[in-house]
């Protein structure tokens, strides 16, 4: 079955403490490390440090970093979860703006902005992903996944993340810009160039000061440079096309898009949001995936019953609960952040303004009130049931949940049929593949630490 039964009222919630009862004033306890080691811990190993916190510490605890001193306040009760979620945005608004994605996703990217004109850039993003828009983008996955399976060296070990990296990377080009994507090799590099210096160098430091606003420098920098000139020639290349407006690709529809009072973007604007979406629309699917399989091949019954239900064609229910589980207990971000501008109480914490309260994915998803043996993979908890809103947050809860989570969820399902519809796919041979792959930080990400390393045969 689903998720075991969560109380929805704060007053029955049980905790490892006790019955949540009395008011606290201030910060929930941290751990006792030095603050310059729970960045580095927090820097090369946050699952580590959130087990870690959460079994001596219970559902909130709060890290330390050093030597700016910021503090982050980590809760996974499902109800303090709802509580950060559904708090009024002028009260605990998105802590983006202050974080180092902020100078490269661009001070008007929908993750970044915050109160009335997160909200305008919101409903002017939504069109594109709206269900039926969505479909068209089916066949253009197929495509993608089967022209990478078609260079795939069968029955050798391979790192299957990088190539699922490719192929969502070429799916949110032509989704994004359309048939232009087949002469977009240079938009493809610059991504390519940006997205490898963003790894643990570049958290470490972003984590030992305070993020300052300023746009990054060096091998970042010129990266980022290349590729807002390649984006700003396509926004003008595109706006002089006679028939901008019978397109249905995304730079097309947000060009044509006009908010409340009639305005367009702007560019910088339009810059901003294809930004985002070409980042974050490609890294994140493309490690649920290569999480998928690495899960699949460790649970051979599991991986029979989809590739039957697969062979069949008549359902993909079992296809969405492995995708829904694969997204719970093997999360790709770890946390979001909401810097509180008042006092808020929190669970029985009262927290002070200015505090960075951040419900954590990965411990929410792994909560063992709301899911009997949370640690395992499980794809039956799904069947005949939905996720439950604020005790499976993979793209995150309010109204800051992440606007291309149906389009991911697609894409997830796309990919894995296609492959599994094809190709078998087994584990590694030998004793240390046998478990599972460590989860290693990439950028702000959880991905796979060896790559999803599996062995595939023709079917």
């Amino acid at each position: 079955m689903a998720a075991a039964t969560h109380s929805a009222t704060s007053s029955d919630a049980a905790h490892a403490g006790g019955v949540r009862a009395t008011r606290r004033e201030g910060l929930p306890p941290g751990p006792k490390a030095p603050p310059v080691l729970q960045t580095l811990a927090w820097a090369l190993a946050p699952t580590w440090v959130m087990d870690r916190c959460s079994e001596r510490l219970g559902e909130a605890f709060t890290i330390t970093f050093a030597p700016s001193g910021m503090q982050l306040v980590l809760f996974s009760d499902p109800e303090a979860v709802k509580t950060i979620f559904t708090a009024s945005p002028e009260v605990a608004p998105s802590a983006a703006g202050n974080s180092p994605i902020a100078p490269v996703m661009g001070h008007s990217s929908v993750l970044v902005l915050t109160g009335p004109e997160h909200m305008r850039q919101r409903k002017l993003l939504l069109p594109p992903f709206h269900g039926e828009r969505m479909r068209e983008y089916e066949e253009v996955i197929v495509e993608a996944t089967r022209r990478d399976m078609a260079g795939w060296e069968l029955g050798r070990p391979m790192r299957l993340h990088p190539h699922t990296r490719k192929i969502t990377l070429e799916v949110i080009l032509r989704a994004v810009f359309g048939v232009e994507a087949e002469r977009m090799g240079p938009l493809r590099e610059a991504i390519g160039d940006l997205v490898e210096p963003m790894h643990i160098v570049a958290v470490v430091r972003a984590l030992m000061s305070r993020p300052t606003g300023e746009r990054p420098t060096g091998e970042i920098g010129r990266a980022l440079d290349h590729l807002d000139a390649l984006i700003y020639e396509e926004i003008e290349r595109r706006g002089a096309q006679a028939d901008l407006q019978e397109r249905t690709d995304i730079l097309s529809l947000l060009m044509q898009a006009r908010d409340e009072d009639g305005a367009a973007m702007g560019d910088a604007e339009l810059r901003d949001e294809l930004v985002t979406l070409l980042l974050a629309g490609h890294e994140t699917t493309a490690t649920s995936v290569a999480w998928a399989i690495e899960r699949l091949v460790r649970h051979p019954q599991k991986l029979a019953r989809l590739t039957d239900e697969i062979e069949a064609g008549e359902s993909e229910e079992y296809l969405s609960a492995v995708v829904n589980e694969t997204l719970r207990v093997r999360p790709v971000v770890p946390i979001v952040v909401r810097m509180l501008t008042q006092e808020l109480q929190v669970g029985s914490h009262v927290l002070p303004a200015g505090t960075r309260a951040a419900p954590s994915i990965y411990l929410t998803n792994r909560n063992p009130r709301a899911y009997a043996r949370p640690r395992e993979f499980e794809p039956e908890r799904f069947l005949g049931s939905t996720p439950e809103t604020f005790s499976w947050i993979p793209f995150g809860g309010g109204i800051r949940r992440c606007i291309g989570a149906s389009f991911a969820q697609l894409e997830m399902r796309v990919m894995l049929r296609t492959m599994l519809s094809e190709l078998r796919p087994s584990r590694p041979p030998g004793p240390m593949w046998r478990a599972g792959e460590l989860v290693r930080r990439r950028a702000i990400t959880l991905v796979p630490a060896a790559g999803a390393r599996v062995v595939w045969e023709r079917r």
